[in-house]
Formats: C-alpha cells, sequence, structure tokens
C-alpha cells in the first residue's frame, strides 16, 4: 500500500511539470494545424485512394509556369451524393452497393501536347446490377436533381511527378478562382445542343420519343448566353477549406472553411457565410434545382389517374470548368453591402459563373465535363409515391428497368442517406 500510495505522488508531480497534467484535469487545448483528429489517414472517399500518373511528356502545355499550377498534368474529379446540413454545409450520403445510382462518380482530366481530354471513368458510373448484366457505365456523370440533393465537386490537381498541388494553389488563394458554366462546347471543342431528357411518351411504332433539344436552350447557344442563365440549372456552394486535407464540419458554418484575409481561421465564429469566404473551388458542392417547366406527364399513375405536377427540365449538357488567375490584389473588387462594410473589409469574391473583368482574369484551364440530369426529387409527390410517377420512372429508364418498375420503385424507396454504408462506409465526410 505505500508504495502505491508512493508512486501516486510521484504521477501527480509528473503531471504537474508536463502537459499531461491537461488532459488529467480536462484543460485540453489542441493546435488546429497538429491536431491527430485530422492526421488520420482513413479514406474519406475513394478519392483518397487514387494514385496519379507520372508524366514524362515534356511537351505538355504549362500555362502558369512559375504559378501554383505549373506543370499540371492531371486532374482527378469527383462528384459525390449528399445532402444538405443548413448554412452551406453539406453531408455526404453513405455508399450503398445495390444502389440504384453512384454515390461517387469521377473523371480523369489529362494534360497533353494535343490538349487536353476527359476521361470518365465508368467503372464509377455503373451501378452493381448493371454490372452484372455485363453493362458498361455511360460516359457522363449521373444525376439527380432536386432541393433535397447536394453534389460535392472536388478537383485534385496533379503535376507531372503525380504530386498533388492542392495546397500550392490554396497557399496563393490570391490569384486563383474556379468559375463553372453551362458549356457552349463539348469535351472535344464542338458545339451541342441542351438536350431535355425527361420521358416523353412513345411513338406511332411503341418507340420511346428520343430526348429533345431544350426549348429554354433553344436560342442560348452563345458561351456568355449560357453563362448569363447558369444559376437556372444549378447552384454553386464554395467550400475551401484552409488547407486540402482540412474536412468540413457538420455543426459549424465556417469551421476549416477559408476566409478572405485578414480574417483567420480563428474567426469562423463571426465570419458571414458567403461574404467572407475566400472563394478557390478546389472543393464545393452543386444543386441541380432548376424549375423550368416541361410539361405534363404522359403515363397515368397505378391508380389510373394523371400526375397533375409539370414535370421539370431534365438538362444533359457539358460544364466549363475554368480555372482563372488575376494579378495579385484583383481578386476581391466587388463591393459588399454597405452594412457589412468594415475599416478593414470592404470587397468579396465573385460568384461562380460570373468572373468581374475588373480583377482582369486570365483563363489558364478549361475542360468541359459531360452531365445528365435524369431525373428529379421533386417530379414526385412524397404523400403518396407511385412508380409511374416521372421521378421514379426516370430512375427506372436509366437503369434499364422500366419493364420492372415495381422493382426499381423499391431500390429507390429503400436508399437512407445515413446507415452503415453496405459495408463500404465513407459516412463521415462533410464538406
Amino acid at each position: 500500500m505505500k508504495k502505491i500510495i508512493q508512486l501516486a505522488f510521484l504521477l501527480l508531480a509528473i503531471l504537474t511539470v508536463s502537459s499531461c497534467k491537461d488532459f488529467v484535469f480536462f484543460d485540453v487545448s489542441v493546435d488546429d494545424d497538429d491536431n491527430p483528429l485530422k492526421q488520420m489517414k482513413t479514406p474519406t472517399t475513394s478519392a483518397d485512394l487514387y494514385k496519379a500518373p507520372i508524366v514524362s511528356d515534356a511537351n505538355l502545355p504549362n500555362p502558369d509556369t512559375e504559378g501554383a499550377l505549373a506543370n499540371w498534368a492531371t486532374c482527378l474529379v469527383m462528384m459525390k451524393e449528399g445532402h444538405s446540413h443548413g448554412g452551406g454545409k453539406m453531408h455526404g450520403n453513405y455508399m450503398y452497393q445495390d444502389a440504384p445510382w453512384k454515390q461517387e462518380e469521377f473523371a480523369v482530366i489529362h494534360n497533353t501536347a494535343e490538349g487536353i481530354k476527359v476521361e470518365m471513368d465508368t467503372a464509377s458510373t455503373v451501378t452493381a446490377m448493371e454490372k452484372e448484366e455485363g453493362k458498361r457505365g455511360p460516359e457522363y456523370f449521373r444525376i439527380i436533381g432536386g432541393h433535397n440533393k447536394l453534389w460535392g465537386l472536388c478537383f485534385y490537381f496533379f503535376d507531372k511527378d503525380g504530386k498533388l498541388i492542392n495546397d500550392k494553389i490554396l497557399d496563393h488563394s490570391d490569384q486563383y478562382q474556379i468559375f463553372l458554366t453551362i458549356s457552349d462546347v463539348d469535351d472535344k471543342g464542338k458545339p451541342y445542343d441542351v438536350l431535355d431528357v425527361r420521358y416523353r411518351g412513345v411513338d406511332d411504332k411503341g418507340q420511346a420519343l428520343p430526348p429533345m433539344l431544350s426549348s429554354f436552350f433553344r436560342n442560348r447557344t452563345s458561351f456568355e448566353d449560357r453563362r448569363r442563365v447558369t444559376p437556372d440549372i444549378f447552384e454553386y456552394t464554395y467550400r475551401d477549406t484552409w488547407h486540402h486535407e482540412d474536412m468540413g464540419d457538420g455543426v459549424r458554418d465556417l469551421f476549416n472553411i477559408r476566409l478572405l484575409p485578414p480574417l483567420t481561421r480563428d474567426d469562423y465564429y463571426s465570419a458571414t457565410s458567403f461574404d467572407d469566404q475566400d472563394c478557390v473551388g478546389l472543393k464545393g458542392h452543386l444543386k441541380f434545382d432548376n424549375t423550368i417547366s416541361a410539361g405534363q406527364w404522359p403515363i397515368k399513375l397505378s391508380n389510373g389517374l394523371k400526375y397533375r405536377r409539370t414535370t421539370y427540365l431534365l438538362p444533359q449538357f457539358y460544364l466549363a470548368v475554368r480555372v482563372m488567375k488575376c494579378p495579385k490584389g484583383k481578386k476581391t473588387v466587388i463591393p459588399l453591402p454597405e452594412e457589412e462594410q468594415t475599416e478593414k473589409r470592404k470587397f468579396m469574391c465573385a460568384d461562380y459563373f460570373a468572373p468581374a473583368k475588373e480583377s482582369e482574369w486570365q483563363e489558364l484551364i478549361r475542360f468541359n465535363l459531360p452531365i445528365k440530369v435524369y431525373a428529379n426529387t421533386f417530379d414526385s409527390d412524397p404523400t403518396s409515391p407511385d412508380p409511374y410517377e416521372p421521378y421514379y420512372y426516370n430512375i427506372a429508364r436509366e437503369i434499364g428497368l422500366e419493364n420492372n418498375l415495381k422493382a426499381a420503385f423499391e431500390l429507390v424507396k429503400n436508399i437512407k442517406a445515413h446507415g452503415n454504408g453496405g459495408g463500404l462506409g465513407y459516412g463521415s465526410w462533410f464538406l
């Protein structure tokens, strides 16, 4: 007993002269830059497992020779399904092996001597059911629109040595911003028509009518015309963090979200949600929640009644991703609302589709991503869901189950945003 008491006093003496006492007496203060919770290397998405190639071609275009994007060679693009936690926060949905759509989809952008090439990862767009049937995934991102659907959009830039350079870009964030627009050309640089891919019924031979040219885009073919109406198709929210490996937080709006100087990461509790953000575009999320009317639903419901609500446009298009650079001191030229201005803070970043001319932006990199919004959650009545509603029918049609609507209906109905991930996990991902 005497020895135990002596050991106890010895331990107490050690604690009083060491930082361990802070832990024992619940006075923990962890340096954000040395937080062990952030140093965990457990993958949070499949993107964490990607290994970029080493590129030896000496003739690669190098539009930012002395800048953060010098010698860029590859860019991994991830679209990840999730839902809102309010205040700009997104939580990635769990991944389910047997889901009727993929919760993570990828493309790889290659910088080559012949120009930029977009390679869709079709293994990431094919469902488990389609794979069992020997089908390949489509050469586009499959997206479900609607107010309750968010899609994380993350870019991972690598140099010729296969090293991630996102932190280099963030270190010079005062000169870089990624802008997103409905594109005027496809991934090969050729003009294309924006289509409406919703089901419109059958022809005289009983064959489904093909997708039609969207009437909304019929006279909007130039880049500028499509840029102006981009917010009518999707909303984008910048969610860049202080460092590439930082995660968002599902509770605090701007925790770990990069802020414009002179604000620091310690100011997350007092910053305003959008005006104080340093918008770069390496991380963010999309919401395809357009309200463009697209006509009546041609199929009767299970009870024989017509679907009463007007359906929405389901667009298939190319998303122009433009990485732009401006001279130092020119990024923030748009005045804050007068009531929000302070002695130190008077300007904010440009919106995602509208780079300000006063910033003297120069386009360094542009690539065009193929996207198909093939269903919209609004096209269903949640109080009385039916497999013949446009939401369920369009999903079934996309994956080849239009002849087995009940099976498709059950697959969709049983999807959960939270759960055990069906063995795949990745449920802790916040943006």
